[in-house]
Parts: structure tokens; C-alpha cells; sequence
């Protein structure tokens, strides 16, 4: 039977990369009012495939990111190191919530109809997610460094370039 966890208005969701480029795994991790940690892995395409819906539901809402002053900027909270849940992603998918002008995120580590599947659903205000975006560009950047020719990831140990080797068909 597939359990669902619904964490509610999230106080911390962050993006991170572990390991060196090239080889890098990719997490959110999401905190709840209650103290609810969940560590979520999903590949870089997803990463930046949920970025850029973000930042795409804050250009449709309008929204637009003042940075608070630091005497009202609510206390940072740190990411947990632990978590109560701990899934590679199967599946990712954003709502929104205009009324109170919220992101909703409905995460699976399995298809739905599947008995051992758990689901986690969640929400984070549009400040969070402007953030979140920003977060998520400078995961992404701190990668390999495309190639300019053919603009595949360059590997520190060397690049086989398709394009410069002459293997490459021209379409």
C-alpha cells in the first residue's frame, strides 16, 4: 500500500550537490513546522527542469523578489544532516496555489500504482521558491564546463569532442 506524507507548509527546502563534477548526486532537502526532515534525490535534469518551472509560475504569478532588510529577515535554519525520509525520486510534480500564493510540490519514489510506494506532498511560499530557483542555478553552474563545440559536459581528465575529431555528421 502506497503511504503518503503530507508535510505541509515547509520552513526549509535547499538544493544541493554531493560529490565532484562528474559524478555528482543531486538532493533537496525539505523541512516542516513539525521538524519533519526529507532528503529527496533526483537527477540534475530534474533539478533543472523544476528550477525553471519556478521560475516560470513567479513570471506567470507576477511576482517579483525584494530582499528583506536584515533586522526582518526571518532566522536561517540549517539544513538537517538527518532525515526521517529518504527516497530517490521516480516522480515530480508542481502545482501551484495562487490563492495564498504558494508552491506545491507532489513527490513519489514509485509509479502510484505501485504497493511500496511513498509519496510526499509539500508546499513552500513564493519567496522560498524565488529563492529556491537561484539555488538551484548556482547547483548546476558549479558543474563541468560545456564544451563550445559541441556543447557536451568537459571531463577534467579530458574531453572527446565529436565536433573537433570530425566524427560529427552535419544535419
Amino acid at each position: 500500500m502506497a503511504r503518503t506524507h503530507d508535510l505541509g507548509h515547509l520552513l526549509h527546502i535547499s538544493a544541493e550537490a554531493i560529490g565532484r563534477p562528474g559524478q555528482r548526486r543531486f538532493r533537496l532537502r525539505v523541512v516542516n513546522g513539525a521538524g519533519f526532515a526529507a532528503s529527496l534525490w533526483l537527477e540534475k535534469e530534474q533539478l533543472n527542469a523544476l528550477g525553471d518551472a519556478i521560475e516560470t509560475v513567479l513570471e506567470d504569478e507576477g511576482y517579483e523578489y525584494v530582499p528583506l532588510p536584515p533586522d526582518d529577515a526571518p532566522p536561517k535554519l540549517e539544513a538537517p544532516q538527518s532525515f526521517d525520509i529518504d527516497i530517490q525520486l521516480f516522480q515530480l510534480s508542481m502545482g501551484v496555489n495562487a490563492e495564498d500564493r504558494r508552491i506545491v510540490l507532489i513527490a513519489a519514489d514509485g509509479p502510484p500504482d505501485a504497493d511500496a510506494t511513498t509519496g510526499l506532498t509539500m508546499e513552500f511560499d513564493y519567496r522560498s521558491g524565488y529563492e529556491l530557483r537561484q539555488q538551484i542555478a548556482e547547483v548546476i553552474a558549479a558543474g563541468r564546463p560545456l564544451c563550445p563545440l559541441c556543447t557536451a559536459p568537459m571531463d577534467p581528465g579530458g574531453h572527446m569532442c565529436v565536433r573537433r575529431n570530425g566524427h560529427q555528421r552535419e544535419l
